[in-house]
């Protein structure tokens, strides 16, 4: 390497300690109670430890080289063996991976495999010895022993060594210290496992299962996942933890965790008292005392998510803490990384990690577009442990902790960036997201579909955000692509103008009158929601359906409310303004009377509300010619015209910005008709029959000629009618009579 590309390196390596200290890696300010912070202020600290750690270690694979990522459709790693031998004074790692793959397509004769290219590759070996090999990059492109088709199984030993970072502190890998302590770690999300192992590092093929062996100095303690079979000493200065991980995992949740660790156990008592499993915490001794406590909140954790997700998914190895160099925390399988400060053990870290076990580890984000499936459902457990202990108060109080009215999506269409990924964006709003997703499902529903996707096919496997709609949707019966477009794919949150008025009803109680308008101007402009609103002083709640946006409801009842209140349980995301004064444009429930032919014609449409002067047109649509609407809300005047007129009213107020519009349609007839003449042909037939039917119990379209349906001359339009007219033309029944439908 010149002297330039090293003073190069050590220049973007200085600007990146600035980064790191910026981006809350530094000491943590021990005198915060982290456990009475906001969840949005966790979750923008977690947030920003990710997307720093990632900008470090993006800019150094820059200075580096090589790829980001492969396609490696062509095989599928059914098991990992890896062996590493880590000398933690000259910061080298040897090892030796074991692959053992099957062929996903036919005639596989080379793969792919991810290495940085600052490790050195010793040699790779197959069943007839050693195999071909070219590197380009960050790309390994192996030459295999033979050809191999579809499900055909092949095997070869990778052997490499190397130091995984360029700088001490920097990269997947660290070496460094804590205090007196030696501190070893590793973090590979999102795609930086390759940098200190040869793997496929993609999150959507998990190895089946994994062996893990790790050499170190007698001193020291490897923490890792899955279960601890053996220690092994080897007569010298080093002895090898031996590890066992029985469960499908993905590349970047493999951990090493190594120093000088106080370990202490204990266990989780589940399946009522049956079963017990393993909790292992792997601390600096300094902070042992504290880790006693800290954790405390671990065996019932697990049984909350356990109860409410389904059980816990890694049963049969363990669970457990191991303190590790980075900020924040990574939900390694089985093993959850923490760093040793008052932030990262709090109880909100300590359950928000715990739960990407089931979402994160179980069920893996099949791309980095879908982060919010990890983050956002690992925010809401929270919320759901805090229910658990303190019911609907606690629940919703975190909820609130973590309320989010900033704009952008939780989908990640930009995965370039870490800083897109890894948004407190993905955290809170993923989290009302489900929490809004509940309230329009409601409890019933909404943890069978929790529970569908625990049990669904991407168990122990990965899915996208279509996946997880999909099961919630068969496993609920309800259509939710309206939800997730505007939701989960959609950028912003309903922003609510709302008035409400009364008066007496006729025949008693009252009427309330509630208008809500959607008055956001970005997408989606309108957000398909159902609003619930409680009314002081009477018991009762009505949901409206917002699916326009301008909502009108009519709402009777018993006694005047003193108040109203809109979304009082906090089930979405959401601005509001409720108005102290408005007006409302009042259809009348049985439409705008018919108008006659030739006849002289009047209708009142009615207003509530206002200044008074308001300026009334139709700005869509026609009425029939001759008539005409005035400012006072009257269709009036005499038209030739018949037929059906769909229009538009459009009210302003000439005095406050308030407006009001509202569809209508108006029948026009002739001025007279044959009885029994439905269809106005001039006879009087099936046809008409089948009219009459259509428009009473099909939705079809009224007679042009109201009085003519009017057969038995009740001065009503019935089922009544269709009866009579059955009669006569098919039993010999009366005539039709005149009707006297006004």
């Amino acid at each position: 390497m010149s002297s330039a590309s090293v003073t190069r390196i050590l220049a973007v390596l200085a600007a990146l300690v600035l980064l790191a200290t910026a981006a809350g890696f530094g000491d943590d300010d021990e005198s915060r109670d982290w456990n009475t912070a906001p969840a949005s202020e966790i979750h923008e600290r977690l947030a920003a430890a990710k997307a720093g750690d990632l900008q470090r270690r993006t800019a150094l694979k820059q200075l580096l080289g090589g790829s980001e990522a492969t396609t490696q459709t062509n095989y599928d790693v059914t098991f990992y063996d890896v062996k590493l031998r880590i000398n933690d004074t000259t910061e080298i790692v040897w090892g030796r991976v074991t692959f053992v793959a099957t062929a996903a397509e036919g005639n596989v004769g080379s793969v792919e495999v991810d290495l940085f290219l600052n490790m050195t590759i010793d040699s790779i070996v197959g069943s007839s010895g050693q195999l071909a090999f070219t590197r380009l990059g960050n790309v390994v492109t192996i030459d295999l022993d033979g050809t191999y088709r579809v499900g055909e199984q092949f095997a070869f030993d990778f052997w490499y060594h190397g130091h995984p970072t360029e700088s001490a502190g920097f990269g997947a890998f660290t070496f460094g210290t804590y205090g007196a302590y030696t501190a070893i770690s590793t973090l590979s999300e999102p795609y930086f496992a390759r940098t200190w192992w040869p793997c496929k590092d993609r999150m959507d093929d998990k190895a089946d299962s994994f062996n893990i062996a790790i050499e170190v100095d007698t001193s020291l303690y490897a923490a890792s996942n899955g279960t601890l079979d053996s220690m092994v000493a080897h007569g010298g200065n080093t002895h090898t933890y031996y590890y066992r991980v029985r469960y499908p995992m993905a590349t970047y949740l493999f951990m090493l965790a190594i120093s000088e660790f106080q370990v202490w156990y204990d266990q989780w008592v589940y399946n009522g008292g049956a079963d017990t499993m393993p909790l292992e915490y792997a601390v600096y001794p300094s902070w042992y005392t504290a880790s006693l406590s800290s954790f405390a909140v671990t065996p019932g954790a697990l049984t909350i998510f356990s109860d409410v997700f389904g059980p816990y998914p890694f049963a049969t190895e363990k669970y457990g803490h191991a303190h590790f160099t980075w900020g924040g925390a990574m939900e390694h399988q089985t093993m959850t990384s923490l760093t040793a400060n008052s932030f990262s053990m709090s109880t909100t870290v300590i359950v928000h990690e715990m739960a990407h076990q089931w979402w994160g580890d179980l069920i893996t984000c099949k791309s980095w577009r879908d982060i919010w499936l990890n983050e956002g459902w690992a925010s809401y457990a929270e919320a759901l442990y805090y229910e658990a202990l303190g019911g609907w108060t606690a629940y919703i109080n975190h909820m609130i902790g973590m309320y989010f009215t900033a704009g952008g999506t939780v989908y990640c269409q930009d995965t370039s960036s870490t800083d897109a990924i890894f948004t407190s964006r993905v955290y809170d709003k993923g989290a009302w997201v489900l929490h809004s997703l509940r309230g329009v499902l409601g409890d019933s529903l909404f943890f069978a579909g929790v529970h569908a996707y625990y049990n669904s096919p991407y168990q122990f496997k990965a899915a996208t955000t279509e996946d997880f709609k999909n099961v919630f949707e068969a496993a609920t019966g309800v259509e939710l692509d309206w939800f997730f477009n505007e939701w989960v794919y959609g950028t912003y949150y309903p922003n609510f103008w709302w008035y409400w008025m009364s008066e007496p009803a006729a025949g008693g109680g009252w009427d309330v009158y509630l208008r809500v308008r959607q008055v956001q101007t970005t997408e989606p402009r309108v957000f398909t929601m159902p609003i619930k609103f409680t009314f002081t002083g009477v018991s009762d709640t009505v949901t409206v359906w917002a699916d326009e946006k301008i909502e009108r409801t009519k709402i009777h009842l018993p006694a005047n409310p003193s108040a109203l209140s809109l979304d009082p349980m906090n089930w979405m995301i959401k601005s509001q303004q409720r108005l102290a004064w408005d007006m409302f444009v009042i259809t009348p429930s049985d439409g705008l009377d018919t108008v006659r032919q030739y006849s002289a014609y009047t209708d009142t449409i009615e207003l509530r509300g206002g200044s008074g002067w308001q300026t009334w047109s139709v700005t869509a649509g026609s009425l029939p010619t001759g008539l005409s609407l005035s400012n006072e809300g009257v269709i009036s005047g005499t038209t030739s015209d018949t037929g059906r007129f769909a229009f538009t009213v459009f009210v302003d107020d000439n005095s406050y910005s308030y407006t009001d519009q509202v569809d209508f349609t108006l029948y026009a007839a002739p001025s007279a008709g044959k009885p029994g003449d439905v269809t106005n042909d001039g006879q009087v037939n099936v046809a008409d029959l089948t009219l009459l039917i259509d428009f009473l119990f099909r939705g079809g379209e009224p007679p042009v000629i109201l009085n003519s349906a009017d057969v038995n001359g009740s001065c009503d339009i019935s089922v009544a009618d269709v009866t009579y007219l059955v009669a006569h033309l098919f039993r010999g029944g009366p005539a039709p009579l005149p009707g006297c439908v006004n």
